[in-house]
């Protein structure tokens, strides 16, 4: 206890120096400072003898404290004395001493921690909002590009038809349908990301109901074939051997398997090999396994994925997966990812509806 500090000791440091982190306090039933050090001083602007500021909240904690004979422990609270502001980390204990009542109160001085993580959080605010922005922008704005093409299209497609009567107008019927088919195409895109957005911001509600597998998967599959035609990748899908019941939202379920599909397409496309989508039935869960032989997904990217905003694609916003996350949580059930350089595995699980 005697090493010096400065020319003090130590006790002398913590009681004499107004530059430390914490204050010490010895506060009677009144209210008065009964002893402090520089720092409780500096910060209260009193003397020993004179009362705790009326408004501060040392005040009406050490009150309480006296009042209910309980100590108060690691309470943050935030004064602002003569306009400066200090946020400071409470401990009040009540003791008695010779008979009369005291609050021995320690402060510790936490406005530089506070300050330095507020700007943290508003530089990380500053670098979602950043990544946001681009993100957005660009999964906006190439549809829209395609959007603004096709219509122009359209215009040189109806003058050229007026200016020469070489195009019959069935050829241009035909044209100009193909180009509003692009065109709503790429708004329904545009339109599926900003409502994804609005999903993960706010709560959304499912509507959940018991739905036969095979009924589904007969609905569904269709749509994924066409799709596998168009990209000319090869898609094999194999249905359970026995039915059951899901307790989900097919819509959301769709847009989640979309997802999954959508990355399948793009990882396989223009490599060797295949799309194959399993499904099968539970004692107490059903799966949907899709396994595609693009390139795999890499053993240190595989616990990003999840991330929203993560993506490798110079296109998305990367919040697909998340968003899967989110809607199959809601249904009772969750993903699994796995796979090597052969191909990527995604197991959707569900909770089968009992059967009575």
């Amino acid at each position: 206890m005697q090493k010096d500090v400065d020319g003090m000791n130590v006790i002398d440091f913590i009681a004499q120096s107004p530059d430390i982190d914490f204050a010490i306090a010895s506060i009677d039933g009144q209210m008065n400072m009964v002893c402090g050090n520089a720092k409780m001083k500096s910060i209260y602007g009193i003397e020993e003898g004179e009362g705790i500021p009326e408004t501060s909240q040392l005040r009406k904690v050490a009150a309480l404290a006296v009042k209910q004979e309980q100590d108060v422990t690691g309470v943050v609270v935030e004064e602002t004395i003569d306009d400066r502001m200090f946020q400071l980390m409470l401990y009040c204990y009540k003791r008695d001493v010779d008979s009369e009542e005291r609050c021995h109160v320690a402060l510790f001085d936490i406005t530089g921690l506070c300050q330095f993580y507020e700007m943290k959080l508003a530089n990380e605010k500053r670098k979602l909002i950043g990544e946001m922005a681009a993100g957005t922008a660009n999964s906006i704005l190439n549809p829209l590009a395609v959007v603004r093409g096709s219509l122009q299209l359209i215009e040189t497609a109806l003058k050229a038809n007026l200016a020469s009567n070489h195009l019959s107008d069935q050829l241009v019927a035909k044209s100009v349908e193909h180009y509003i088919t692009l065109a709503n195409h790429q708004v329904t895109e545009i339109n599926n990301y900003v409502q994804r957005w609005l999903r993960l911001g706010k709560p959304f509600q499912l509507d959940m109901r018991p739905v036969w597998i095979s009924e589904f998967l007969e609905g569904y599959i269709p749509s994924l074939q066409r799709e596998a035609i168009k990209h000319g990748i090869p898609l094999v899908c194999e249905f359970p051997s026995e039915d059951g019941q899901l307790l989900i939202d097919p819509h959301y379920l769709r847009e989640v398997l979309n997802e999954f599909m959508k990355n399948s397409f793009d990882a396989t496309n223009g490599k060797n090999g295949g799309i194959r989508i399993a499904v099968h039935v539970g004692d107490k869960t059903s799966s949907i396994m899709i396994r595609d032989s693009g390139p795999g997904i890499a053993a240190d990217m595989m616990k990003l994925v999840k991330d929203p905003f993560f993506t490798t694609k110079e296109d998305s916003i990367g919040l697909g997966l998340n968003f899967c996350e989110v809607v199959l949580q809601k249904m009772g059930g969750h993903y699994e990812l796995s796979g090597d350089a052969s191909g990527t595995v995604v197991r959707i699980v569900l909770p089968k509806v009992p059967v009575d």
